[in-house]
């Protein structure tokens, strides 16, 4: 999915509820690490002509400032990017909130979820780490995976409501001119660089993690994590890294640890965090910072160079932005004061960020999850802190409900099975649990409660138990988890005619469907407002058609056509309900329209138009005849 829009960068404290925003694009440089003597002259250049720098740098480019030849023969990947914008504006929360929902207020989430690895080919990893350190190779590695997914609606809205979740100091939402991938979500809590005026480089590297559970316990975790040996060590293999690294640039003895050990939450997890600081010479360039700083230590491992090498091995794919940094860098009003640096800013590490790539109905997005690893550490303890740092993502509170609607009729539905699956399915597909197995237990007894005798219409609401969502009026619930409730509600069975089914057809319709069309969910503003003008017509139903004319659903249900005495009908490939009686159709398709074979496929206003029977189907109704109306 596409959506146009200006470019920006949103750099945001939320914790401090304060952002930085850079507007008015005008041009885009990028520089190879070889080329990296080129880089002060062009900011300098730019910040003459009063333009702000938002810079761009991937974990690859620090591959070859390295001189390790690890990155990437992808350009985008293994340059420092310079995004310049004309304007600077400072928001207030107020003016935070408004900026984000000026973009879109509709719901936004994430779907799909999957960790690129298993834990077994995790373990394997792990085990190949430690032999690496009992060699001698390395310290410590810091290894990492992807989270793949899905996301729905506007990336600003679904930013909006990542910051809720993840409260961070470092966070970002951007739209750059990088082809394909323009939208930059970053929730990261790892501060890389903050340079002050007068030369002072502060670094803030994080090592050591423990969960945040909600369940009593969470500060003794934090206790527990501030003690915790292993952690300790990990963290300080990384401090001594860290000094290293400024100690190249930094004037003599000048530096110093002030924090070690800290601990601090940051949305879902503890982190263990410490400073070093050191003071650079008033005549350093920022390229001669980076060089000696870049990447990280804390997402590399010890020692860097080495450890640079094995990730690649290990890991078989390039980071991206994914463990690089972002920031905004500027030139000193008082550069000329004697003592002053010539540049000022703040550079994250950027974890917990993921980039959106465009799609038909939604965006792909891939984020990276690590840790570091040690002699002592335990795979499977790695492996479930890949989920903990992702939980800000994985649960994310619902804001809408998933729901089946079904014939009860004495005591039973014929369909019920295939009812379950699919709730169940959409549950774990949109994010709303992880496991069923509570989901399982209340259905079952849901089921329990419902009336043994009489016809009805039957809706069953996996529902959020949030104070934003207005929940359906139910007759009988159970309560899944502190989020989610599981609803039934019955109503009146009303008789249809018994001639051929009405529906409307519109020549001019176009429906722009997203990626919650294939589920059936209470975001049905467009299906609702359809059906409403078909009943008004006097229709069963209206047929929906996508922007490039193929034929995709009816507002409450799927659509068969018999065209040359064949039978077709929309594929999945589309996006579209796959509605409980569509399947039972298609797997005994002799039963249903006495053929042996449905085509699934792409289908034309012009086939519909010249096709010699419709048939229509809804799990409450079954599998109907039906007419156009055309208007």
């Amino acid at each position: 999915m596409s959506i146009a829009t200006s470019h920006f960068v949103l750099l945001d404290d939320i914790i401090n509820e304060k952002a930085t925003l850079l507007s008015g694009f005008q041009h885009h440089l990028s520089f190879a690490a070889d080329e990296l003597v080129m880089l002060d002259i062009a900011l300098d250049t730019g910040w003459k002509q009063g333009l702000f720098s938002f810079l761009y740098i991937p974990y690859e480019f620090g591959a070859d400032l390295v001189n390790e030849q690890l990155s990437s023969p992808n350009a985008s990947d293994n340059h420092i990017h310079i995004f310049w914008f004309s304007q600077k504006r400072y928001l207030s929360v107020t003016e935070i909130t408004y900026y984000l929902d000026s973009y879109s207020t509709a719901t936004a989430g994430i779907a799909e979820a999957n960790l690129s690895i298993d834990a077994a080919a995790y373990t394997k990893k792990i085990t190949a780490i430690h032999e690496a350190i009992s060699r001698g190779d390395v310290y410590q590695i810091n290894f990492t995976s992807n989270l793949d997914f899905k996301t729905y609606g506007h990336p600003a809205a679904l930013y909006r409501r990542l910051r809720q979740q993840q409260q961070v100091p470092y966070a970002a939402l951007a739209n750059l001119p990088l082809t394909n991938r323009p939208w930059l979500l970053s929730l990261s809590p790892e501060l890389f660089l903050d340079i002050q005026a007068d030369g002072l480089i502060r670094t803030k590297p994080m090592k050591g993690t423990a969960p945040i559970l909600g369940d009593g316990l969470d500060e003794e975790r934090a206790v527990n994590l501030r003690a915790d040996l292993k952690n300790r060590a990990e963290n300080l293999m990384i401090v001594d890294l860290l000094r290293n690294d400024l100690g190249r640039i930094a004037e003599t003895g000048q530096v110093k640890v002030p924090a070690l050990f800290e601990v601090n939450r940051f949305g879902s997890v503890w982190q263990m965090t410490s400073t070093v600081e050191a003071k650079i010479p008033s005549n350093s360039g920022f390229s001669s910072l980076l060089k000696a700083t870049f990447p990280c230590g804390s997402i590399t491992g010890a020692p860097k160079k080495m450890s640079m090498k094995l990730i690649k091995e290990l890991e078989k794919r390039t980071r991206g932005i994914y463990t690089g940094s972002i920031g905004l860098i500027e030139r000193n009003a008082d550069a000329h004061e004697p003592g002053a640096l010539g540049f000022h800013g703040q550079l994250n590490v950027m974890i917990r960020s993921f980039h959106l790539r465009e799609g038909s109905e939604c965006f792909q997005a891939s984020m990276g999850v690590g840790s570091g690893i040690v002699i002592d550490s335990k795979a499977s303890e790695e492996y479930d802190e890949c989920f903990w740092k992702a939980r800000f993502i994985l649960g994310l509170p619902p804001e809408f409900a998933i729901f089946e609607t079904m014939r009860w009729s004495q005591g039973d539905c014929e369909l019920l099975a295939r009812h379950k699956l699919r709730l169940f399915n959409s549950a774990v597909s949109l994010a709303f649990l992880t496991s069923t197995t509570k989901l399982e237990q209340a259905f079952l007894h849901l089921i329990e409660q419902l009336p043994l005798t009489g016809e009805y219409r039957l809706k069953i609401a996996l529902e959020p138990l949030s104070e934003r969502y207005e929940r359906f009026k139910a007759d009988y619930s159970v309560e899944v988890n502190s989020q989610l409730t599981l609803s039934a509600t019955l109503y009146t069975l009303e008789e249809l005619p018994k001639e051929s089914m009405l529906l409307l057809y519109k020549h001019a319709s176009a429906f722009n469907p997203s990626y919650l069309s294939r589920h059936k969910t209470s975001q049905r503003t467009l299906y609702d407002a359809a059906l409403a003008e078909a009943i008004q017509y006097g229709a069963f139903d209206q047929l929906l058609f996508d922007q490039e004319d193929h034929l995709l659903e009816g507002a409450r249900s799927n659509v068969f056509l018999k065209i040359n005495d064949v039978w077709y009908t929309p594929s999945t490939e589309l996006p579209i309900l796959n509605g409980v009686m569509r399947q039972e159709v298609l797997a005994d398709t002799n039963a249903y329209l006495s053929t042996a074979n449905v085509i699934e496929t792409k289908i034309t206003r012009q086939a519909l138009l010249e096709s010699e029977e419709i048939m229509v189907s809804n799990a409450l109704r079954g599998l109907l005849r039906a007419k156009l109306l055309i208007v």
